[in-house]
């Protein structure tokens, strides 16, 4: 072969290795190990290309934790805490923030979601830059960031009728837990995204938090241990769920047996076991909703007729729980024509 040949071989060898040597460095495995704790203080941030960066950002982490062998504890930032206030704590390794707005450490290169991850000290940026370029090329990095990508109103894009791959970021957990109460998984969809629109960050003013909106005590009775990890989140709430089916199954029609179930996640199993008892007192049936959405009236404080001597619970509204029925019923039909 001729030196001119094989200098322009090597030369092409080097251009095909260099990017797989780029991937390689003594930093690959800096974290290997240790057990890291990170902050997302994305609380009020919108994306102009992803949905939901708070929930991208989880999923990049895991990612990042698990190709470095390290353990991982992700926590929610506190509205008056500051990136350098949660970088003077040894124990965290970095804050994710806007990149536009990430002063006060080291800001990592720009995630897809317009964020950034900002560490104390330039190693550890190097380190967190090179994973990021590198787990850029994989298949798994455009797999998560297009589950956060679409904006998933339900009945928007029910209206367009198209049909669509995914109806959440979440489906393939949806389907999974749905299959455990024997749903179908539009209807636990419908749930999901009543509870929380699909953001893992949701928490309401009485301090119920992610997709299932948990309270923290009801969480811990079903052993989740992080109230942001989607997958744990949704397994206890699905449990939950399946506690109170139990609890009407044979009960109520078999058709009804999934709305009676969400009226008692909703208002608590007491108040739907109250509606039951009223129903009964009165000689009404109370084995369909519509018995239940028919009793209802009689409970309130206006209907007059000592509701408070026959029910456990006192006086029942219940004009949220017949507006969640209705809406979840109407979220799931949605859901099902997104995707059939």
């Amino acid at each position: 072969m001729h030196k001119p040949t094989r200098y322009l071989l090597l030369v092409l060898l080097l251009l095909v290795l260099a990017p797989v040597r780029m991937r390689k460095g003594p930093d690959d495995r800096s974290f290997e190990g240790k057990h890291l704790t990170c902050v997302i203080d994305l609380q009020g941030y919108r994306s102009r290309t992803l949905s939901y960066p708070v929930g991208y950002n989880y999923e990049m982490l895991r990612c990042f934790a698990r190709e470095q062998h390290c353990g991982l504890d992700i926590i929610l930032a506190e509205p008056e805490d500051s990136i350098a206030d949660y970088l003077a704590i040894d124990s965290i390794m970095l804050v994710v923030r806007p990149a536009a707005d990430s002063t006060g450490g080291y800001p990592s290169k720009a995630l897809a979601d317009s964020s950034c991850w900002v560490t104390r000290d330039a190693r550890t940026r190097r380190a967190v830059n090179r994973w990021l370029t590198n787990f850029g090329f994989s298949e798994e990095s455009v797999r998560v960031r297009e589950r956060f990508t679409p904006s998933y109103e339900p009945y928007r894009r029910a209206a367009s009728g198209k049909s669509y791959t995914l109806a959440g970021p979440y489906d393939e957990l949806v389907r999974k837990y749905a299959a455990n109460l024997g749903w179908d998984w539009h209807l636990l969809e419908a749930v999901v995204w009543q509870e929380s629109q699909f953001r893992i960050e949701a928490r309401s003013p009485r301090g119920a938090l992610g997709l299932m909106q948990m309270m923290p005590s009801t969480a811990r009775k079903y052993g989740v241990d992080d109230m942001l990890d989607p997958e744990e989140n949704l397994r206890a709430g699905v449990e939950y769920l399946a506690k109170l089916q139990r609890m009407f199954d044979g009960r109520v029609a078999p058709e009804d047996l999934p709305r009676f179930t969400l009226a008692a996640y909703n208002a608590g199993e007491g108040r739907i076991l109250d509606c039951i008892r009223m129903a009964q007192t009165l000689g009404m049936p109370h084995q369909t909703w519509q018995d239940i959405v028919e009793v209802i009236p009689h409970m309130r404080e206006e209907a007059g007729i000592g509701a408070d001597t026959v029910l456990q619970l006192g006086y029942f509204k219940g004009y949220e729980t017949l507006s969640y029925i209705r809406l979840t019923d109407s979220l799931s039909r949605a859901f099902r024509c997104i995707v059939p």
